[in-house]
């Protein structure tokens, strides 16, 4: 094999590292970030259940709306070169997506936050974003008489 071989097939493994070091920094970000909103959604329907509304908060992990699940799931778009990052939160009709910028600032409504920043607190931003939500899908729910729409 000639030096020049080497050296484009070497070029494409370090290509290639550097995307999946970019994937797995990116899902890890992913997974926090839902973390965090699985934990602000969780409070707003666990408020719900003490205004006497049909909900079950008994963990962030198992939170439903009058008997409809709560989803709040990092994704990760991973095609070579570029990655993605995002979180979907969606409940009957009721969808919003966090986005993960690429300078790994976090859109949720509001400025954009560092990621550093919202580990060590979540703006009230972020908050009202999850419960805004929370009261999307409550009110979609109510509107359909309970009922999930069939998708």
């Amino acid at each position: 094999m000639t030096e020049a071989s080497k050296t484009i097939l070497v070029n494409t493994v370090k290509e290639w590292a550097k995307f999946v070091a970019e994937r797995d920094k990116y899902s890890a970000v992913a997974h926090d970030v839902a973390e965090l909103a699985r934990h602000c959604a969780f409070e707003s329907i666990v408020f719900l259940k003490t205004q006497n509304i049909d909900a079950e908060a008994e963990s962030p992990e198992t939170m439903k709306i009058m008997k409809t699940p709560v989803h709040i799931d990092p994704v990760i778009e991973a095609n070579f070169p570029t990655v993605k990052a995002s979180v979907s939160m969606k409940c009957a009709g009721a969808a919003r997506v966090i986005v993960i910028n690429p300078n790994l600032t976090i859109s949720a409504g509001g400025a954009p936050v560092a990621f550093e920043a919202l580990k060590k607190g979540i703006p009230a931003t972020f908050e009202a974003n999850a419960a805004d939500f929370v009261r999307d899908a409550f009110l979609y729910i109510a509107r359909m008489g309970g009922k999930e729409q069939a998708t």
